[in-house]
């Protein structure tokens, strides 16, 4: 089963932003490819589309939850295409994500089958759903005092007026110019780096492949894609 999501306009005004060199070079052009080997889906995501979530995400973060430039996050979330644009969204709003379930933490998101009791946050839950859709979208319940992500985070504007630096001031190392790059996901904020913003900011494209997938399914999956770098050549 293969999805795939696109992006276009015939005609985009680009402010500086997260993503402006994305934008100013192709906002149309697939950035995240995503695969998930447990429900056999594949979506694409442009620069327009990546940047439009990210809007959207630090709306949310700012108005829904009252957060400002500088508070901090936590993404207790396998790696999917939202928790990547989770994680856009705050670097949208100046904001910096933890990726380990932290008792001190302000904000949680998390999936629906995490131990949220444990934690005082305001608690944001997230479906694995590759169209996004809520808790109650799919039929189930929403626990008192949690925010269903799906259809709060589509409440909100995709436009953003916050300042915040570019996203290669948050990269990590540096990639040859227009890397795509292929990954099995991230476990913490130097392997997000790498799978995701490394790629992203030298006006690249991520693969990444969740769930069982074989060394010779990889192989498959980087030709297919056409990556031009990938586990098997990295130390």
């Amino acid at each position: 089963m293969s999805f795939c999501v696109f992006s276009c306009a015939a005609f985009i005004v680009i402010a500086m932003t997260l993503l402006t060199a994305l934008l100013a070079d192709d906002p149309a052009t697939p950035r995240l490819t995503f695969y998930n080997e447990t429900t056999g889906a594949r979506l694409d995501f442009s620069a327009l589309t990546l940047d439009n979530w990210a809007n959207k995400v630090a709306n949310m973060l700012t108005d829904e939850l009252d957060l400002e430039a500088g508070d901090q996050i936590t993404v207790a979330l396998p790696c999917s295409w939202q928790a990547a644009c989770i994680v856009l969204g705050a670097l949208r709003a100046d904001m910096t994500v933890n990726f380990k379930p932290d008792t001190s933490a302000t904000v949680l998101f998390c999936s629906p089958d995490f131990q949220w009791d444990d934690y005082a946050a305001d608690t944001v839950l997230v479906t694995d759903d590759p169209f996004g859709r809520g808790i109650v979208e799919l039929g189930m319940d929403l626990p008192d005092g949690t925010i269903d992500f799906g259809p709060t985070v589509r409440f909100y504007g995709d436009q953003c007026s916050l300042p915040c630096p570019p996203l290669a001031e948050h990269a990590n190392d540096t990639c040859p110019p227009h890397t795509r790059l292929l990954s099995t996901g991230w476990q913490d904020w130097d392997s997000f780096c790498r799978a995701i913003i490394n790629p992203l900011a030298v006006v690249g494209s991520a693969v990444v492949v969740s769930g069982p997938a074989s060394t010779e399914r990889l192989h498959h999956i980087a030709g297919v894609e056409k990556v031009t770098a990938s586990p098997f050549d990295q130390s």
